[in-house]
């Protein structure tokens, strides 16, 4: 571990600082330098101040004490967190995360030539602003978005990918310092591989924040370790970090031990001879040495105590689940076809593929949120399905506590055993009494996670199940998934947790979902091999205004596919009824023409409103994918 010792030539400057919250310390004396060219992976379990250590850096907080300071002239890059509600193309939005470039454009746009004019002139060619719509369109391009999605307005796009576009404004300012608060939250793998290798070639400093190990290796060359108030600093990337740091903690625990076994034989030196005339100088003598002595506090190597267990059932049949020729899709819109599939006991399968290809949906599918369109999928009876789905933190009941959720589901168990249960979630004291509605997406996850371990399901069923967990969380998770002996089904982007968990991988894209042959590695050579080779050349000028009319955000969605459903469900039903009534010989004799007429009249009516609710349930079927 490497402690500031001197502060000359930093880009930023962190010294002695304090910050109080609620007036009880967040940071306390804490230290963090920047030099030019540093890539700083800030880590620290979830609530420990790292996003509050950015609001102080940009000068949004005043620190209680102490010094934060930057190089004069030398200037921060940062993505906003707030959803970006703007009418601006994509393209121009982007653009105007590059203030130097459009400070230019407004000289520029000057009919006076003057002197300010010409040397505007010339910084604008020293950047290469003719260039800068294209790089632009590149960063649009690394981060997943079509080049034909360029010219549509801000607000056509989902929250997920208007957080991509708010990276993209940030990665555009060509700034000293960037700082990037969990950048891959939002990313599918493939954008993420992308974001890699952009900021390898980063001509700034970074400080990020992240809890995607792998993301960190490759990205990083320090770790500034946030907890108990301070920042310890560390060479290397993440995989150093921990290994430095469990050797430290391994040599605090030997000094600790060592200074107790010293106090041991001091104190009783004092009982032994404080009484007696002969020994009290000496006795007198340890007591001040005791009192003047600076205690070493015993070292903990994890800042979260998590004991994760997701226990199968002792016996599970071989076969889980079959599929065959299963295919899903309205109409002629398929999203996948012909999967076959034998999901059998202890199988650890990892879906990949491109965003929007269909994988949340194959997941829906096998839990039987969502029903083939063709082929077959069987289920063996008394199988138990533990799934895990982001959407499913908003069906929380927000007014209840942890405590409640546990004893809906387990009624005859002791309260002392579900608050034991919860605790290895990291959801024990105040948390187990407190109501959902004030938790963080974190709590909200392990609640979700508690919940399904409870039932010890033969089969899991996990979307994307480590967003909003910490790091000490995700490895809690990942041994806990290594050592669950059912099967489990995964999509995530978390490469550790894939390495870890999944033997098979199979690859959800162009319209199929089969076996993938290969690794990781493998797959990020595929996702190259697909990416244009070429950015398409975008021109300076102002894209059109005129686009598509914006896409709801994602809660809407969910609400306006509930309400689709239904619709869909009750058109169905009428629909059965009726030809249920065409095919029955009685109502022939027993109705008049007029009557049968009308049937037939509504049964087409009611086909083409079905064919209209289905083609509709797919296109939002299909925006949800895309809706990160």
């Amino acid at each position: 571990m490497d402690r500031p010792l001197c502060y000359h030539g930093a880009m930023l400057n962190i010294q002695n600082m304090t910050f109080l919250q609620g007036g009880i310390p967040l940071f306390q004396q804490a230290n963090l330098q920047a030099f030019a060219d540093q890539r700083i992976g800030l880590v620290g379990k979830n609530g420990c101040g790292k996003s509050t250590l950015f609001r102080l850096i940009r000068g949004e907080l005043k620190p209680d004490g102490g010094d934060i300071s930057m190089q004069s002239g030398k200037t921060i890059a940062f993505v906003e967190q707030e959803i970006a509600n703007s009418d601006q193309p994509a393209l121009e939005f982007v653009l105007d995360g590059d203030v130097q470039l459009r400070q230019l454009e407004k000289i520029l746009s000057r009919e006076q030539h003057d002197a300010a004019w010409f040397e505007a002139q010339h910084q604008f060619e020293a950047i290469d602003g003719y260039g800068a719509p294209a790089r632009a369109a590149q960063l649009l391009n690394g981060l997943g978005f079509a080049t034909d999605s360029l010219e549509r307005p801000v607000t056509s796009f989902s929250g997920g990918w208007r957080m991509r576009l708010n990276l993209a404004r940030a990665l555009m300012h060509r700034a000293d310092l960037l700082l990037l608060d969990e950048p891959t939250n939002h990313l599918d793998l493939e954008a993420i591989l992308w974001l890699e290798q952009y900021l390898s070639r980063y001509p700034g400093s970074i400080l990020l924040v992240s809890h995607d190990r792998e993301f960190l290796n490759a990205t990083v060359n320090r770790i500034a370790h946030v907890h108990d108030c301070v920042i310890d600093n560390y060479a290397g990337d993440y995989d150093d970090f921990e290994r430095a740091r469990a050797e430290r903690i391994a040599q605090q625990n030997q000094a600790y031990e060592r200074q107790q076994e010293k106090i041991a034989h001091m104190e009783d030196f004092v009982r032994r001879f404080r009484a007696k005339a002969t020994k009290a100088k000496q006795a007198q003598s340890r007591i001040k040495a005791l009192e003047r002595l600076t205690r070493i506090a015993p070292a903990h190597v994890a800042d979260g105590h998590f004991e994760l267990e997701i226990e199968a059932p002792e016996r599970s049949p071989d076969l889980l689940m079959r599929v065959e020729k299963m295919g899903f899709g309205y109409g002629d819109k398929m999203l996948f076809q012909n999967v076959d599939l034998m999901l059998r006991s202890g199988a650890r399968i990892a879906l990949l593929g491109p965003n929007g290809a269909g994988k949340s949906t194959l997941i829906k599918l096998l839990v039987g949120e969502l029903a083939p369109t063709t082929g077959k999928l069987e289920l063996t009876p008394d199988i138990r399905i533990g799934y895990f789905a982001q959407h499913q933190l908003e069906n929380l009941d927000s007014a209840a506590t942890p405590l409640q959720h546990m004893e809906r589901i387990a009624p005859k168990e002791t309260t002392l055993a579900l608050r034991t249960f919860l605790g290895r979630f990291g959801l024990a004291g105040n948390e187990e009494d407190r109501p959902v509605e004030s938790f963080s997406g974190g709590e909200k996850s392990r609640l979700a996670l508690a919940l399904l371990a409870w039932q010890k399901p033969h089969l899991l069923l996990l979307d994307e199940p480590t967003n909003h967990l910490d790091l000490d969380m995700r490895d809690a998770l990942t041994l806990a998934l290594e050592e669950y002996t059912g099967a489990v089904v995964l999509v995530s982007h978390d490469r550790s947790l894939i390495r870890a968990v999944a033997d098979e991988l199979w690859l959800v894209a162009d319209g199929k979902a089969q076996l993938f042959d290969g690794d990781l590695e493998d797959y990020r050579s595929w996702i190259e091999a697909r990416r244009p080779r070429e950015t398409a050349q975008v021109q300076p000028e102002k894209p059109r205004q005129e686009t598509a009319a914006p896409k709801p955000k994602k809660k809407a969605l969910l609400s306006k596919q509930t309400k689709l459903e239904a619709d869909l469900n009750k058109a169905q039903a009428e629909l059965a009824e009726i030809n249920g009534k065409l095919a029955d010989p009685a109502t022939y004799s027993s109705c008049n023409n007029d009557f049968i007429a009308d049937l037939n009249a509504r049964r087409i009516v009611l086909e083409t409103k079905v064919a209209e609710l289905e083609e509709s349930w797919l296109e939002l079927e299909m925006s949800l994918e895309e809706a990160v």
